[in-house]
């Protein structure tokens, strides 16, 4: 019995830090692309970017965040498979894509076009709010219907878009708002991340 109480705390100790390491590549990821996405507001505060120019940081870091992300996924399952806990997610990638899609269409286009700000400045913001807001809204929705969501996720999307009416009134400054909104948003998301798993680490 002994034997059999002792396999049993290694396996529960060895889940916990499986799912410990799982929070902190998730708290990992939105780092990234919080880092992404400040690094472009450093660079508009001291060089005037063309669109052009705007639209190529954006394909550039949107591919250098994507890879990280692959990467980090990868080594979860790697983590997953060691403790023969990996599991079938199929679609997942599919259907986050399909999120980002959507969350694209409205925020870029759809949004924008509608100019309901009270500035030019002001219907862009809202836009990328909106593209924010609903592309992660979007993500945490099909991870939690595969079994894979986190409450520590939320406010990575409520507090963008919680920020999109007040944007919407906003006769300058706004995208600098919008940009301190999404980084407020991942930050608490990845302090909330690696607090949960420190607290399954210390158990």
């Amino acid at each position: 019995m002994n034997e059999v109480k002792e396999l049993k705390d290694v396996l529960d100790r060895i889940e916990g830090k499986m799912i410990a390491a799982g929070k902190m590549y998730t708290a990992l990821n939105f780092a990234v692309w919080e880092g992404v996405m400040i690094l472009y507001y450093l660079l508009i505060s001291v060089l005037v970017l063309e669109t052009w120019e705007t639209a190529l940081y954006w394909i550039i870091g949107f591919g250098a965040a994507m890879y990280v992300t692959l990467l980090l996924g990868k080594r979860l399952s790697v983590l997953e498979r060691a403790v023969g806990e990996g599991k079938s997610h199929r679609g997942v990638g599919v259907l986050v894509g399909v999120a980002w899609g959507i969350g694209a269409f409205v925020g870029w286009g759809l949004v924008p076009a509608l100019n309901l700000g009270v500035s030019m400045e002001a219907s862009f913001t809202m836009g990328l709010l909106s593209f924010i807001a609903i592309s992660v809204f979007g993500m945490w929705l099909t991870f939690t219907a595969h079994g894979i969501g986190a409450k520590e996720m939320v406010p990575s999307f409520i507090i963008p878009a919680a920020g999109i009416p007040v944007a919407m009134a906003m006769k300058s400054g706004a995208i600098w708002f919008g940009g301190f909104a999404i980084a407020l948003g991942f930050t608490l998301t990845v302090i909330w991340y690696l607090y949960s798993a420190f607290r399954v680490i210390e158990g």
